[in-house]
C-alpha cells in the first residue's frame, strides 16, 4: 500500500512540476527557453485536465485545477512577453 502511495505522490509531483518549470521559463527571452516553456505550460494543461476528470468524484477540480491555471497562467505569460 506504501508502494502506491509512493506512486501518487511521484505522478502529482511531476505534474505540478511541469507547471511550476513552465511558469519559471516564461519569463526568460531567449527562444528556446520560451519553446520550452509553452511545451511545458502545454503538458501542465493536458494534465491537470486529465486529473480533473479522472478524480471529477472527490477534489478533481481543485487538484486538476491548479496544474490547469499554471500552464495557462504561464502559455499566456509566454505569449505576452513575445510581443
Amino acid at each position: 500500500m506504501e508502494g502506491l502511495v509512493a506512486l501518487v505522490t511521484v505522478i502529482l509531483l511531476v505534474i505540478y512540476s511541469s507547471g511550476l518549470f513552465a511558469l519559471a521559463l516564461s519569463w526568460t527571452r531567449n527562444r528556446i527557453g520560451r519553446i520550452v516553456s509553452r511545451v511545458f505550460a502545454v503538458i501542465s494543461i493536458v494534465t491537470g485536465i486529465w486529473l480533473a476528470i479522472t478524480l471529477i468524484d472527490g477534489n478533481g477540480v481543485m487538484v486538476g485545477g491548479i496544474p490547469v491555471l499554471l500552464g495557462a497562467f504561464s502559455l499566456y505569460n509566454s505569449l505576452r512577453r513575445n510581443r
